[in-house]
């Protein structure tokens, strides 16, 4: 049987390209740059825990929450969350990202603590809704 009598293969099985691979690769690069949900709570758990942060770490840690609060904002948009709750959340994090620093550290420590606990209640409220896994 010559090759120009075979019938053509089936649609579903014909090769279709995938993704770019410039689109794929900024993917990969997305997933190896984000945050762990883990890290997250040791943030907050560096602000809210027993002991304050030393004045010197304040800097950093208001830098750390902001990225954070900025992270889970983006998986509940990403998720399309519609939560009440998380609506509520959202809102309380852009005002607290419009914040600014402190220079002094009873300000700075109450900003920071905001924050943790945002970050905290969004976590919670993010895992009650199926929108991320929970969190150890």
């Amino acid at each position: 049987m010559s090759r120009s009598l075979m019938p053509a293969p089936p649609t579903h099985l014909r090769w279709t390209p995938g993704p770019p691979t410039d689109l794929l690769a900024r993917v990969a690069h997305g997933l190896r740059e984000a945050k762990p949900l883990d890290e997250i709570l040791d943030d907050i758990g560096d602000v809210l825990g027993n002991q304050d942060p030393p004045a010197g770490e304040c800097q950093e840690l208001d830098q750390r929450l902001r990225a954070d609060l900025i992270r889970l904002t983006q998986i509940a948009l990403a998720a399309g969350d519609e939560d009440p709750e998380v609506a509520v959340l959202l809102q309380r994090t852009d005002l607290l990202l419009t914040e600014d620093v402190s220079t002094d550290y009873q300000l700075t420590l109450g900003s920071l603590r905001r924050m943790a606990s945002t970050a905290n209640a969004l976590l919670e409220r993010l895992t009650k809704t199926g929108t991320i896994k929970e969190v150890e």
